[in-house]
C-alpha cells in the first residue's frame, strides 16, 4: 500500500522553504512524497483583504491529490497557515469518502503552533490586539515584522547565525487575513495531533494551547487524539529541529 502523500502549508510571512529540511529528511529514502505550499497572501502585491485565496490553494492542492489521484494525504500546518489549513478540508476527510464509497482522503490533520479553534473565529474578533512586534499599515494593508523582533521571537532556538538568514527572508503579510472568520472546523472530522513547542514566543503561547485543545475536546471529544511537545523548541521548530518534526509526521502517516 502506497504512503500518504504530505502537504506542507507555511504560516504568516514565511514561505514554504522553512519545511525544505523537514521534506529531505522525508525523501532520504524515497519516503513520502510530499507537496510545498507557498501561501499567496504572503508577500502579495496587492495584498489580499480576506484569507480567501490562501483557503482556495490548499483545497484545490487537497482536491487534485484526493479527488483526481484518490491519495491519502496528511495535512501540516504551521502558525497562521492553521487557520486556512483548518477551513479548506470541507468533505475531503477519508472517513468521509469512505462513507460515500469513495477513495482517498485526508487521513491527519498536523497544526505545529498552529490555529486551530472552532467555527466563527477571527484573530481581531472582541477587540484583540495585536502584539506589539507585528507592525500594521492600515494603509498599505500589510503586517510587517522587523529583523531584530522576528529572530527573537520566531527564531529564538536557532544560532545567531541561523537567525539571521532566517530573518532577512520575512516577507509582509497581507493584513486582511487576520480579520478573517472561519466557518469550517476540519479537526471535527478529521483524526488531528497538535504540536507544542514549549520555548514559543509568538502569540500562540502554551496557555493558548491548552485552551485552544480542550475547547476542541469539550466540543468533540476525539479532537486532537495526539499531542506532541517538545521542551526545547521554539516556534518554527521545522528549522531547529527538523529531524523530530519528520518523525512527527512520519507517526501522523501511520508509520
Amino acid at each position: 500500500m502506497s504512503k500518504p502523500t504530505i502537504v506542507f502549508v507555511p504560516g504568516a510571512w514565511h514561505t514554504a522553504e522553512i519545511y525544505a529540511s523537514v521534506v529531505q529528511n522525508l525523501k532520504e529514502d524515497g519516503e513520502f512524497s510530499t507537496v510545498s505550499l507557498p501561501l499567496p497572501s504572503t508577500g502579495a502585491e496587492p495584498p489580499h483583504e480576506s484569507f480567501n485565496k490562501d483557503v482556495e490553494t490548499i483545497r484545490d492542492c487537497l482536491k487534485q491529490l484526493v479527488e483526481t489521484e484518490e491519495k491519502e494525504v496528511v495535512l501540516v500546518t504551521h502558525s497562521y497557515g492553521g487557520m486556512p489549513g483548518n477551513e479548506a478540508p470541507v468533505g475531503l476527510g477519508k472517513k468521509s469518502r469512505e462513507g460515500k464509497g469513495l477513495k482517498g482522503g485526508v487521513i491527519r490533520l498536523v497544526f505545529i503552533m498552529a490555529l486551530a479553534m472552532p467555527e466563527g473565529f477571527s484573530p481581531v474578533a472582541g477587540g484583540a490586539e495585536y502584539p506589539t512586534w507585528m507592525k500594521i499599515d492600515a494603509d498599505k494593508g500589510i503586517i510587517t515584522v522587523g529583523q531584530e523582533d522576528a529572530k527573537s521571537i520566531f527564531y529564538n532556538d536557532l544560532p545567531a547565525d541561523e537567525a539571521d538568514k532566517w530573518a532577512k527572508k520575512i516577507q509582509h503579510q497581507s493584513l486582511g487575513v487576520y480579520t478573517s472568520t472561519t466557518t469550517y472546523a476540519a479537526w471535527r472530522h478529521i483524526p488531528s495531533t497538535f504540536v507544542l513547542c514549549k520555548k514559543d514566543k509568538t502569540a500562540i503561547t502554551q496557555e493558548v494551547v491548552e485552551f485552544m485543545i480542550q475547547t476542541a475536546r469539550k466540543e468533540e471529544p476525539s479532537a486532537f487524539d495526539v499531542v506532541e511537545v517538545r521542551e526545547d523548541a521554539g516556534h518554527c521548530v521545522m528549522i531547529s529541529q527538523p529531524a523530530w518534526v519528520a518523525d512527527v509526521v512520519r507517526r501522523a502517516a501511520g508509520q
